[in-house]
């Protein structure tokens, strides 16, 4: 008893980390195997130093578990971040083929519906184009007509004066010209008979010309192309050909004879 009670005051301030059946084996302790004291308390430390070794390498272990898992977690992570980005790429990418395709397809139209305007308003200048070269040839004619007109009506007009002149002559001759007269005037009627309107003499003694259709009234119309002062206004209508010369009427102007 003396014994182990030496044994256990030695053993006061040391921690005891093995087995605890080492201490409270019988109250024998170490003693079963018959070690010295210094050997007891060098198998303790080497016990306590084997613990402590296991408690570090145990923790170093946790370290670089927990190390290689956060490794992994941030990997993840990073990767997961390129996929989301290389989607988010891809979504704004087809988001934008999408409405190029939109925009394409409505600058299409609007380009067909300009085309259509563009060739619609061509068109239209060019009819505008042709009328108008129409109407300024329809007026170089018509004004030729027009001069072609004035100067017949001018040499018509100059005519009538002459056979006015030369009617007044015949009837102011004296008595002893009435043959000669006479003769004159059956060559002129003649002249006029083939060439010119009749001529008639009214209630004042005037000559004027006659229609060759209805012999009374008044000649106002010519025929034309021959140009025939041969009718009144009123049967120039139902004329198809001059009464004088029988050519075809192809037109007729109303001259102002007074």
């Amino acid at each position: 008893m003396a014994v182990q009670a030496q044994l256990y005051s030695d053993n006061i301030g040391f921690p005891l980390c093995g087995s605890l059946d080492l201490i409270d084996n019988n109250g024998r302790g170490f003693n079963q195997y018959g070690l010295s004291v210094q050997q007891q308390f060098y198998h303790l430390q080497q016990l306590q130093q084997q613990q402590f070794q296991y408690l570090q390498n145990q923790q170093q272990r946790n370290l670089e578990s927990m190390m290689f898992s956060q490794n992994e977690i941030d990997q993840f992570i990073e990767l997961q971040n390129g996929r989301l980005r290389l989607l988010l790429q891809e979504q704004r990418k087809q988001q934008f083929d999408v409405s190029v395709k939109k925009m394409e397809s409505r600058v299409c139209v609007l380009l067909r519906e300009k085309d259509e305007e563009i060739v619609k308003a061509t068109n239209k200048s060019m009819e505008l184009e042709n009328i108008l070269k129409r109407l300024e040839m329809e007026s170089h004619a018509w004004q030729r007509v027009a001069h072609e007109n004035e100067a017949m009506v001018f040499s018509l007009n100059n005519r009538i004066e002459e056979l006015r002149e030369q009617a007044s002559c015949r009837f102011n001759d004296g008595v002893d010209d009435a043959e000669s007269c006479r003769e004159c005037e059956e060559d002129e009627e003649k002249k006029e008979a083939m060439v010119f309107p009749a001529v008639a003499a009214d209630d004042d003694g005037e000559r004027r010309m006659v229609c060759r259709c209805c012999y009374h009234r008044r000649s106002c119309v010519l025929f034309l192309p021959c140009r025939h002062l041969c009718s009144c206004k009123d049967c120039a209508v139902f004329l198809d050909s001059c009464p004088v010369c029988r050519t075809a009427k192809k037109g007729s102007i109303e001259a102002l004879v007074s």
